[in-house]
């Protein structure tokens, strides 16, 4: 549980396999973009790692709202 806001969440991974092959994973400019699991909008993505685009931050949409 976290109790304050904060910018790196949780971390995600791109599983998507046709996302990956059309962008290569979370690419500059995504910030912001829905996170979407379990056809619910649980936060949306923060940051990339910068050595692997498959993986990420988000933050939660309680933290948005």
């Amino acid at each position: 549980n976290q109790h304050s806001p904060a910018p790196k969440t949780f971390k995600i991974k791109i599983t998507d396999k046709n996302l990956l092959k059309e962008t290569g994973g979370i690419v500059q400019g995504m910030s912001g973009t829905p996170i979407v699991q379990n056809n619910k909008i649980i936060g949306a993505i923060s940051h990339a790692l910068e050595n692997n685009p498959e993986m990420g931050y988000g933050v939660y949409i309680k933290w948005m709202l």
